[in-house]
């Protein structure tokens, strides 16, 4: 009884406000961050003069527009562009090594992730819309597998593996990895290997497992503790695994899923050219700055002069004896 409550209830709950209190409080920061400068990522022709011709390509990666902006980001979202456009990169002058197979198996495991997610749903909805039913039926092949292998459940583990050995095969990759690197994806394949277990060689009571589900979603403890016990401690290996990588969310290189919304690299406009934009530190920025400790401190080029005159004289004179010798 005490094991059902602690791993059917409380853990699930303590995951679940860690993850949208951590959240919540990465977005407000983020929202609240500065943006002192413009520093949009392009790789393209920027727009400049209107007999310069620009390609599709160009106007997706240096947008002038807010809306092209936006399209970016969206391509970034949904296709891992920056991914596909880093195609090669060189060893050394005889050896290198083609990028796209980190686009190809980042795409799969997203998507098969996606795909898993929406699956799952089933458990938190009391009817299963026909959506879902046709999207078991159409991935799992129906009546071709005995019993039903869902193509994504093994799709998302060899992407994993493949992610995972570049980081420890590869001489660049590994030396950028950090340990949280290697321990999300350790965890995310500890989860998906348990759900493939519990799919084909240790089964559970699904209806168990749904009413629990269900019992933890609409706040009926009483008898999400009463199911608890019914369920086999398989279900519990992979239901723990899955509130720990919760909990570790939104402390971890995974809130890149919003993060890469705030990003000012992706969405910023490349349009410096045509538009001024003005440090909103600066509350008059016709005169020259100086940051000190934090603040803003005005200063003309004179004061700017007797602050640094020993370093500017001496600057000058070593150019003049320089100039004199040639």
């Amino acid at each position: 009884m005490i094991l059902g409550v602690l791993f059917g209830v409380v853990i699930p709950y303590a995951a679940v406000i860690i993850f949208i209190c951590g959240m919540i409080y990465r977005i407000v920061r983020w929202a609240n961050s500065a943006q002192p400068l413009k520093i949009p990522t392009t790789g393209g022709q920027a727009y400049t003069l209107p007999f310069i011709r620009r390609t599709i390509y160009d106007k997706l990666d240096s947008p002038f527009t807010k809306f092209g902006a936006f399209i970016r980001v969206l391509l970034e979202v949904f296709l891992f562009r920056s991914l596909m456009r880093n195609t090669r990169y060189y060893i050394d002058q005889r050896k290198s090594r083609d990028a796209r197979w980190l686009w190809l198996f980042a795409l799969l495991f997203h998507y098969s992730l996606l795909i898993v997610l929406i699956r799952h749903s089933r458990f938190f909805l009391y009817k299963v819309p026909e959506f879902i039913r046709m999207e078991w039926e159409v991935e799992a092949l129906k009546g071709v597998y005995v019993p039903t292998v869902y193509i994504t459940g093994i799709l998302i583990v060899v992407a994993l593996f493949y992610l995972w050995f570049r980081r420890i095969f590869l001489a660049k990759e590994r030396a950028i990895s950090l340990p949280s690197d290697h321990f999300v994806l350790i965890l995310l394949l500890a989860i998906t290997i348990s759900g493939n277990i519990m799919r084909y060689f240790i089964k559970v009571d699904i209806e168990s497992v749904k009413e629990l589900i269900m019992s933890l979603t609409t706040f009926n403890i009483a008898h999400a503790v009463e199911v608890a016990d019914k369920i086999q401690p398989m279900f519990y290996i992979h239901f723990l695994l899955a509130c720990f990588l919760l909990a570790y969310f939104p402390f971890s290189k995974l809130t890149h899923m919003v993060g890469i919304f705030f990003s000012p690299t992706r969405n910023m406009p490349n349009n410096c050219r045509y538009v001024r934009y003005i440090n909103p530190w600066d509350p008059n920025p016709t005169k020259p700055l100086l940051v000190r400790q934090g603040l803003v401190v005005h200063m003309d080029y004179q004061r700017y002069y007797e602050m640094y005159k020993d370093q500017l004289d001496e600057i000058a004179e070593r150019g003049y004896k320089v100039g004199g010798e040639e």
